[in-house]
């Protein structure tokens, strides 16, 4: 009988603790989830009685307000190309964008003054909304949309001092003004205007992931920046063939030259000599092939600097991003090799690659980009300054000098000569990635000027459009000198 107790005791005091866990899971960690959540109904019949909040851009112009009308209260939109970041706010379809993620300051649920809050729930008083001074620039923002033209695609610019997003477009876009009455074309339109292509697509990298392969190499110590080789044979990996034919007819050439005129057999040799005996990038490879052995600690450091720029992990950010990847955590010989220059199974976002430039920009500190700058109450009480603190040092200053040495580079002489702009030092890298068989290849480009003081960095992803030189690069350049008031 006393062991019946006891067992019937443990279970009860086993169903407790589960249910407490449960109940502080809910209650505190995803409190907020679940109540500003979509399917809240208490919080849509609440919300059709509240003046939302206010979003302005970072020089004041508004962005999306409310207005009351005898229908109700109605949101309004003064610039659709921002809304897959400010998002939409429907009764009937609910919220996205920062519309979702700042909710709660949106629907005044958030005051200054702790006393005024308590005495507004109190006497039931339908709270008004706070405003949210956004760190987008309604000027460069017009302008990438403007170079984004009908392609899609997108173009993030940011700050890389502090990490601030001046600009993000991706397209097509929608009108969230017809959200409520349009919503069943915009879902069917093919070109999925709801689709945030900077911070949820995945695209392959192509050469502007060479600024990852570079950097473990020059970080670890493992290459000569400036000793000359020769460097005209293709390279043959476990019987894959990866051409050598970017020098433009030059066969004598440094690592800058590589990186400047974006040759893939030197970078497929980088991410193969990765470790402590690195691989001589020019043509005389030693035999037998250092790779026939496994290539072990060359994938374990290869990995591990593609971590430090933010892939293989969720990227914290104001509004919902996708998780890039390298797509496998055990490469071949043949997979690091095509990795190493962009390819194989690479899937990174925009958003991700021009933080990795602004990385490279920022002395080798990693930025934490986000959108909201400053939070305030109807009455203009700041509730709330962000300026996030850096992420990670990913390489170290000395690293990064040589990186923007070879960003300068590769607009200097290089395949991104289009993204010069006169009287200022550019950095850049382009990107032509190969998507398919018959397939156009995405054109890329990230970079970022001045480059001896950076102010702005930039990616660009046009999908399928052909060289990154011939069009994500000359639009790069326009959003730049857009950011530096050219």
């Amino acid at each position: 009988m006393q062991r019946s107790i006891r067992r019937l005791a443990s279970l009860l005091l086993l169903s407790f603790v589960a249910i407490s866990v449960g109940l502080t899971y809910w209650q505190v960690v995803r409190s907020d989830e679940l109540v500003y959540g979509p399917y809240n109904a208490r919080l849509v019949d609440e919300g059709k009685e509240i003046l939302r909040g206010q979003m302005l851009d970072r020089n004041g112009r508004v962005l999306v307000s409310s207005e009351r009308t005898p229908n109700g209260i109605v949101r309004r939109y003064t610039d659709p190309t921002m809304s897959l970041v400010t998002g939409y706010y429907s009764d009937s379809y609910g919220a996205t964008g920062l519309q979702y993620s700042f909710s709660r300051y949106l629907r005044g649920d958030v005051q200054s003054n702790p006393v005024d809050a308590l005495a507004g729930q109190m006497l039931h008083r339908t709270p008004v909304g706070d405003d949210l001074r956004l760190t987008l620039d309604s000027k460069i923002q017009s302008v990438a949309t403007q170079e984004m033209g009908s392609d899609r695609g997108a173009i993030v610019a940011m700050d890389p001092r502090t990490g601030a997003i001046l600009a993000m477009v991706s397209t097509p876009y929608f009108d969230p003004n017809k959200v409520d009455t349009e919503m069943d074309r915009i879902q069917n339109d093919p070109g999925k205007p709801l689709y945030n292509r900077a911070t949820q697509g995945l695209y392959t990298p192509g050469s502007v992931f060479k600024i990852v392969t570079a950097t473990a190499a020059i970080d670890l110590g493992l290459v000569d920046l400036d000793k000359k080789y020769q460097c005209t044979e293709d390279l043959v990996v476990d019987g894959f063939r990866i051409a050598n034919k970017n020098h433009l007819g030059i066969s004598t050439v440094t690592y800058v030259d590589d990186f400047a005129y974006s040759c893939n057999a030197t970078f497929a040799k980088t991410g193969l000599g990765l470790d402590t005996n690195p691989l001589p990038v020019g043509d005389n490879l030693p035999n037998p092939v250092p790779w026939t052995k496994g290539v072990g600690e060359s994938e374990k450091r290869f990995l591990d600097y593609a971590r430090r720029f933010g892939l293989e992990a969720p990227f914290p950010f104001d509004i919902p991003t996708s998780v890039s990847s390298v797509g496998s955590q055990s490469l071949s010989p043949v997979e690091l090799a095509n990795t190493a220059f962009g390819q194989g199974k690479l899937l990174v976002t925009p958003l991700l690659m021009a933080t990795s430039a602004a990385t490279v920009a920022n002395g080798g500190k990693m930025p934490q980009p986000y959108l909201v700058a400053e939070i305030r109450d109807h009455d203009g009480k700041l509730i709330e300054s962000r300026s996030p603190a850096p992420v990670r040092q990913v390489m170290t200053p000395e690293s990064a000098a040589s990186m923007n040495r070879l960003m300068m580079a590769s607009v200097q002489e290089g395949y991104a000569k289009p993204a010069a702009i006169t009287g200022i030092q550019v950095g850049g890298k382009t990107g032509s990635a190969e998507v398919g068989p018959g397939q156009k290849t995405h054109s890329w480009f990230i970079g970022y000027a001045p480059a001896d003081n950076p102010t702005v960095a930039v990616a660009v992803i046009m999908e399928n459009k052909g060289p990154g030189s011939d069009f994500a690069t000359p639009a790069g350049r326009k959003v730049m000198e857009a950011a530096l008031g050219r």
